[in-house]
């Protein structure tokens, strides 16, 4: 017989033994204060459950509540914070750099996984993870849709700010993730062609449930409702509205009609009267039962409701339910693999030298932190246990338990490693120098003879008289026949310490410009002297700037051909020198430096750059392997097997004491024969854990 087929078996005979839940009682049972801990955490150790036995339902679940937590215990990688990596320009270097910047990216998702693996294990408060997970899997998107490590991590961090906080914030923190947005195409949905994968999504998955409460055309309609809401490409990526990309129409959505927007979407959708059930539903699973009860949907659906869709009173309500603490509602949940590994190394105080080693036996059992399979999430319940994945995690169990090492509590260094110094200040040496760090031809846009050149680059890690600005994009445009050079920059990474009085676009937001023709410095004589300071600095260098490309990967676009060719960058460097020498003669040139070369490499996202230049990727990573370890310390450890039995709540026999500790279905006692497995208690945990009935909670 299969472990799943056994698994089926236990639920089935479990229902036929329902028996209503008795009254709350005065004190919890040390069975009960193991259920409580387990359902709404990872597992539940001995010293836990210890800690829970005497109280009150209501007070054990307030308890719980009472440690939900907006930020996380072990602190998060510090490259989070760092500037926003130069994603659109990364391709123009050479084959070897980009390689190696993506890399990094790949190691920077580790260090995140690992993190987070180690902080479930760490967590005083387990509910709180719990619920991150819960979400993650929810609002589903994958961390290989974008390889953006910032953004998969500021997604976990927003997710677990609002984990039991206002549904409504959740869900209009969905529709202005940058990953949600690339994840389901939002970035191409257009007023003239209308992408309806994110709307579609927000109403089957995210919000209402398929089939609940909307049509195709309400689909339609959100779809046309999310046009525009797109990543700005230009300075660090930031989720905006595009004006001319917005469809500013009438929508009718849910029998209402009028010009909506995103916002609109989560109001009207949040106010729907079907939305509501599909959420308790899901929450019901993960806590409760797989067996949905409707009428405690119903009722628990309108307690959430007149809470305002506050989610910790809706917790509150579903753990204080008969239905929670029905006997016959334990055993029937499955334990995902993160679950089930996060929940063994809490149970029995185990300890990992590095967190990573979870993450490929995760990924083997099918839940890669970051990476759910599709939209949908990872799968759920019995969809866990065939013959693969019940072998899997078999040897899963057994590794964690020949792996586990003593607590090093005494010298938790290493788990700061991630905060490796990527946060100090980014300084200009010489306030008279223009320092860039990187300067990127991004696109060219050939023209015929004649007719002149524009193209766009990048200046990225800028210092400037005591400033320092994460980059400057700029437009350059050079007219043959009029024989004048002009500069558009975007001011949206050095806003408002940077050319706060030159013309603004009106159609495109942030830019600015900065032309060459007589009379130009007097009509703007609110120019600040910082600011004119700079325009010299810009123009004197402007030359210098575009010839360090040569060797870049340019391509220019011809609007009569749109095949890519490979730029001739002289012609570039004429024009630049064309607006130099305008600016020289009406403002001054630059008497400073122009220092260049690449940025340190943690701020150009290139850690390792100069171990890889030789082009062995493969080396850099494998000389760093060591420094990436992140340990794994659960907040109870146990020195061996024996203390942990040492431990144990309650009285009577060992062997059933650890039974009830560890497994959420009554087990046959084993006898006497239990009784001489306890003189070896590793063998003991190991047929525990071993067991099917391990495998639910």
């Amino acid at each position: 017989m299969t472990l799943r087929t056994l698994l089926l078996t236990a639920t089935a005979t479990l229902c036929l033994l329902h028996v209503p839940a008795l009254a709350s009682p005065k004190a919890m049972t040390a069975e009960e204060a193991r259920h409580l801990i387990s359902r709404t955490g990872f597992g539940a150790s001995p010293a836990e459950i210890e800690a829970m036995i005497g109280l009150s339902y209501q007070d054990g679940v307030a308890q719980i509540l009472a440690g939900l937590q907006a930020d996380p215990t072990l602190p998060m990688p510090a490259w989070i914070d760092d500037w926003a990596y130069p994603y659109e320009q990364i391709w123009t270097l050479d084959q070897t750099t980009t390689e190696l910047f993506y890399t990094n990216r790949w190691v920077e998702l580790e260090q995140l996984s690992a993190w987070w693996l180690a902080e479930m294990a760490a967590t005083p408060s387990p509910l709180t993870e719990r619920l991150v997970l819960f979400w993650s899997d929810h609002f589903a998107s994958s961390f290989d849709a974008h390889e953006n490590s910032q953004w998969t991590a500021k997604q976990n961090r927003f997710l677990r700010a609002h984990a039991a906080g206002n549904f409504a914030d959740l869900a209009a923190g969905t529709l202005r993730d940058p990953a949600m947005l690339v994840f389901l195409d939002n970035v191409s949905n257009v007023k003239d062609a209308p992408n309806e994968n994110l709307g579609r999504e927000f109403l089957e998955l995210f919000t209402l449930g398929e089939g609940r409460g909307y049509t195709q055309d309400d689909v339609r309609a959100a779809a046309r409702m999310l046009t525009g809401t797109t990543i700005e490409d230009s300075g660090t990526p930031t989720v905006v509205l595009d004006p001319e990309q917005f469809d500013p129409g009438k929508k009718t959505i849910f029998g209402q009609t009028g010009r909506f927007d995103a916002d609109d979407l989560v109001e009207l959708t949040l106010s729907n009267p079907e939305f509501g059930p599909y959420i308790v539903e899901k929450l019901w699973r993960a806590f409760v039962s797989d067996h949905v009860d409707a009428a405690e949907v119903t009722r628990l659906t309108a307690h959430w409701r007149a809470h305002d869709l506050e989610i910790a009173p809706l917790l509150e309500e579903m753990f204080l339910s008969d239905a929670f603490w029905d006997k016959a509602n334990r055993g029937r949940l499955v334990k995902s693999p993160l679950e089930m590994l996060i929940g063994t190394t809490r149970s029995l105080g185990i300890t990992l030298a590095d967190a990573r080693d979870l993450i490929w036996v995760a990924e083997e059992l099918g839940q890669k932190p970051f990476m759910p399979p599709n939209v949908g999430g990872w799968p759920y319940g019995v969809e866990w246990i065939n013959d693969a994945t019940a072998s899997g995690r078999a040897t899963a169990l057994t590794m964690l338990l020949s792996d586990a090492e003593p607590a090093d509590l005494a010298n938790p260094a290493p788990m700061m490693m991630l905060n490796d110094g990527r946060g100090e200040a980014i300084v200009t040496a010489d306030p008279d120098n223009l320092r860039v760090g990187q300067v990127f031809a991004t696109y060219v846009e050939l023209r015929d003879p004649g007719h002149g050149y524009g193209g766009s680059f990048t200046l990225y890690d800028v210092g400037f008289a005591g400033h320092d600005w994460r980059s400057l994009d700029f437009w350059m445009e050079h007219s043959d026949t009029e024989g004048w050079t002009s500069l558009y920059v975007f001011t949206g990474d050095c806003a408002p310490d940077c050319f706060a009085n030159l013309p603004v676009d009106d159609e495109e937001p942030g830019w600015v410009g900065f032309e060459t023709w007589d009379g130009f410095g007097s009509e703007h004589p609110d120019v600040s002297g910082h600011d004119h300071d700079l325009m010299r600095a810009l123009a004197t260098h402007l030359p210098a700037m575009i010839a360090s490309t040569e060797g870049q990967i340019i391509y220019g676009v011809n609007a009569d051909d749109p095949n890519a060719r490979p730029v001739e960058l002289a012609p570039l460097v004429t024009a630049a020198q064309v607006f130099a020498d305008a600016v020289a003669a009406q403002m001054g040139a630059h008497d400073g430096a122009l220092v260049t070369g690449f940025s340190r490499p943690n701020v150009l996202g290139l850690a390792g750059l100069d171990a890889a230049q030789g082009g062995n990727v493969g080396d850099y990573l494998e000389a760093t392997e060591a420094e990436r370890a992140m340990p794994l310390i659960p907040p109870v450890t146990y020195a061996s097997g024996r203390d942990w039995m040492n431990a144990l709540p309650g009285t009577g026999l060992e062997s059933a004491r650890a039974a009830k500790t560890l497994l959420a279905v009554p087990r046959a006692s084993g006898g006497l024969r239990d009784e001489l497995v306890v003189q070896d208690p590793e063998a003991l945990l190991r047929r525990l854990i071993l067991s099917p009935a391990y495998q639910v909670k």
